[in-house]
């Protein structure tokens, strides 16, 4: 036996919830189901496996082909197909049947849903022909029954899948049709029934005899005609094997799976015909058909917005997508303008204002809230206090946080914030803000012509993202010191405030907190290297600090000077300068490290430099250096800079090598990130009168200095304008300095000579090099990598392989 509540626990849905299904209705359909045999038995009869019937072109929606009606056609986050079987009663994959073009495209788009299975009908030959398409799979299906429906009927309500295959049961039927009471029989597909009332079959319009027709139109006038909805169940084995058996329509060009129902009936199975007795919409191979539908659907939803207290404008088109037996949850007094859209998940506070508004994933909006033409996707809004009078003219409502023409992902947003023109990704926006025309947190791939050329294999900011480290014990202790580090680093050269101090705290504590709609900390797809560039963003946000190692950066650039001056005067060979110039990056004065070698050892640059000169190289590829740059023709060079203070040796060998006739373009920064050099960091330093043949070169254009536009540690390529990008792919070859840029410029697609010091656990796993600690400098680097050079383990481990 099998009862009502095992029934519901399948296809999780309360059977009382079905519109216009009675009490006696589920009795029988129960009393049905237990006639079947085993409570097995009766769970795979119940759980038909539904052919959806997609491979129509549309053609009076869009006579050229390109729109198509169920993929380009949305009612808020769901497009015609995905609404036209949301409500299948089944545990079962869906059969889809396309045309080539369509499945085409639901490959290259990664369309293809987990809960689908794709069939291809190669050709436009009618439903029965899709059927056909999708037989491979069908005879594979353990399910007894088959559900037919199309895919470009967005308007359908649940209750008539449900009472259709209620009624199938209940009349113990081998093949049912759901039929509807038509406005006109005209162009219809008609129901036909013997003299004792079984159901024959269907005949489309144009297949009647005028004595047919004139039946139909009869039967209309009396109100007892009826015609086809298309959706049917059917036993699959029996439909299996009459399909072969269906005859061409339309000057032999269609087969037309209703057919079947005649030949079950000449079988002797039982047919059925439902008729479902409400309005049922047509489906969208007309444009007059989809607004027909639009306005029902809003005018539906305008009504549910009304019962939960919304003010709802006139011409509001609102699409939800909310869990069964779940109604939005929206507070008082809230009011909705223009074109809205929420995801099931979405919260809204009291007093807010939204006008062509998407809200996306598991986004809250707290109290005060303004939105116009926003796009929001698993962020928050934190609430205002309630402000009075809560009113005002033209815009209805006081609302103290404002946002307008912005698009938000992974974000948190403050109180009282004003936003206009503002993308942001991943970041927490303090409170109080007023920000125009900004990009903020955490930048994706550009869509420019020019990235796929820029790089030649899925790119990563960075080493590891820190999800790759979830797994470790230490990951929640890896979140503490990212907190910690932009305490005593960063926030503390910011600002000695205590509010804004704290306040600052908060955001970065805020923001490695930021969680999405499935329970995923935001920070967990994100290297290191991109979570510092957005607290590092965020920092400047709060303090209203610009360039917080301001003071470090020129420190560092006055040491350096110092230790040119001093070297610079012996002759050094090409070995020695590049040796020179690598180590330059141990001039850092945001490095408690160095600090602290320096109060031990006031000498500690001028040893550790002159140390340099004569150490060895970890890896050493001088001799690729000296052809392909020293002793070359003159080449185009782009040379990515990295500390401030080491970036005055970068200048001095640029120098040099644009008086080899080489054409250098040097990169930096376009805002503060940590102590890198920024492009007005680059120029002062080559105004500098050490630099006088430099400026020279600058003047003349042999040498020219640009931004990379990446704003984090390293060089983030998703950041890339397109004059770098430009310039990079431009080049003979790039010059990158530091760790981070050899960090984040894996995969570019040119050859290029990393320059670098192997300072810590991150760079001994990516290249390989341990630094001897005893030793005043060790680690220095000098590697060429190829363009298209692949390698996913370490820089050494790539020569060994050579």
């Amino acid at each position: 036996m099998i009862t009502t509540t095992e029934i519901e626990s399948i296809f999780d849905i309360s059977l009382i919830s079905i519109d216009n299904l009675t009490d006696n209705q589920v009795e029988d359909f129960i009393v049905a189901l237990n006639t079947l045999g085993s409570k097995e038995k009766i769970e795979n009869y119940v759980d038909p496996q539904w052919v959806v019937l997609a491979g129509g072109k549309g053609s009076r929606i869009d006579p050229s082909g390109q729109l198509n009606k169920t993929l380009d056609i949305w009612f808020g986050r769901d497009n015609v197909l995905d609404l036209s079987r949301r409500h299948l009663p089944t545990t079962r994959p869906h059969i889809v049947v396309v045309n080539p073009s369509l499945h085409q495209r639901l490959v290259n788009e990664d369309d293809e849903s987990n809960h689908s299975i794709f069939c291809v009908q190669q050709e436009a030959d009618g439903t029965g022909g899709a059927l056909k398409a999708a037989l491979p799979v069908l005879r594979k299906s353990s399910a007894e029954f088959v559900g037919i429906t199309f895919g470009d009927e967005p308007f359908l309500p649940p209750n008539i899948f449900w009472l259709t295959l209620i009624s199938h049961f209940i009349q113990k039927a081998d093949i049912t049709l759901c039929a509807k009471k038509p406005l006109t029989v005209a162009d219809k597909g008609g129901l036909f029934f013997d003299r004792d009332g079984r159901f024959i079959g269907t005949k489309e319009w144009y297949d009647m005899t005028p004595k047919e027709q004139d039946q139909m139109q009869k039967r209309l006038a009396a109100g007892c005609a009826y015609t086809n909805t298309g959706i049917t169940l059917v036993r699959r084995e029996a439909m299996i094997d009459r399909l072969d058996q269906l005859e061409l329509h339309k000057n032999g060009t269609e087969y037309h799976f209703v057919d079947l129902i005649n030949h079950f009936y000449r079988d002797g199975l039982k047919t059925n015909a439902y008729i479902y007795q409400e309005t049922v919409l047509s489906g969208v191979n007309r444009w007059s058909n989809v607004l027909e539908g639009e306005i029902i659907q809003y005018k539906q939803n305008q009504a549910l917005l009304t019962e939960l207290g919304v003010r709802v404008d006139p011409q509001t088109q609102f699409t939800y997508e909310f869990k069964a037996d779940r109604l939005p949850q929206i507070g008082v007094g809230c009011h909705f303008l223009g074109r809205v859209h929420l995801d099931a998940d979405v919260k809204i506070g009291d007093y807010c204002r939204l006008e062509n508004t998407s809200l996306l994933g598991r986004t809250t909006v707290g109290d005060g809230v303004s939105l116009k033409d926003v796009r929001a996707n698993d962020s928050a809004f934190l609430g205002n206090s309630t402000i009075f009078p809560i009113s005002e003219p033209v815009f209805g409502l006081r609302c103290q946080t404002e946002v307008e023409q912005s698009n938000l992902t992974d974000v948190q947003i403050g109180t009282q914030v004003q936003l206009k023109l503002v993308n942001a990704n991943a970041t927490v926006i303090p409170c109080r803000s007023v920000l125009q025309k900004r990009d903020l947190g955490i930048p994706t791939s550009p869509r420019s012509t020019w990235w796929d050329e820029l790089v030649t294999e899925p790119y990563l900011p960075g080493v590891f993202t820190l999800g790759q480290k979830q797994h470790e014990d230490d990951w929640f202790q890896l979140r503490q010191h990212i907190l910690t580090h932009a305490k005593n680093e960063l926030i503390a050269r910011s600002t000695s405030n205590h509010l804004l101090s704290k306040t600052a705290e908060q955001i970065v504590a805020d923001f490695l907190d930021l969680k999405r709609w499935n329970d995923e900390f935001v920070i967990s797809e994100l290297t290191a290297e991109q979570i510092w560039g957005a607290v590092f963003e965020m920092v400047k946000l709060a303090t209203g600090t610009s360039d917080p190692y301001y003071y470090d950066k020129r420190q560092a650039r006055q040491t350096a000077f110092q230790q040119l001056n001093r070297l610079s005067s012996s002759k050094l060979s090409w070995q020695q300068k590049l040796k020179l110039v690598i180590a330059g990056n141990i001039i850092d004065y945001s490095s408690a490290r160095v600090v602290k070698k320096l109060a031990e050892n006031p000498s500690y640059f001028d040893q550790a430099l002159s140390a340099a000169i004569g150490a060895n190289l970890s890896i050493d590829c001088f001799d690729q250096f000296k052809d392909l740059v020293i002793d070359a023709s003159p080449k185009s060079i782009v040379w990515l800079v990295d500390n401030d203070g080491e970036a005055v040796f970068d200048l001095w060998l640029i120098e040099q090598l644009a008086e080899k006739g080489h054409h250098i373009t040097i990169v930096g920064k376009s805002e503060a990130a940590s102590n890198d050099a920024m492009v007005t960091d680059l120029e002062q330093v080559a105004d500098h009168s050490f630099f006088q043949l430099l400026s020279a070169q600058i003047h003349t254009g042999q040498v020219r200095i640009i931004s990379s536009g990446s704003v984090t540690i390293g060089t983030n390529l998703h950041q890339a304008t397109h004059e770098f990008a430009t310039s990079v792919l431009n080049a003979d070859l790039v010059i990158s300095k530091g760790q981070g840029n050899f960090f984040t410029t894996k995969g570019l697609n040119q050859d290029v000579f990393y320059l670098l010091m192997s300072k810590g656990v991150t760079a001994e796993v990516a290249t390989g090099i341990t630094a001897d600690q005893s030793q005043l400098i060790d680690g220095l680097i000098l590697a060429y990598v190829p363009a298209g050079t692949h390698y996913p383990n370490t820089l050494t481990n790539y020569y060994d392989s050579l």
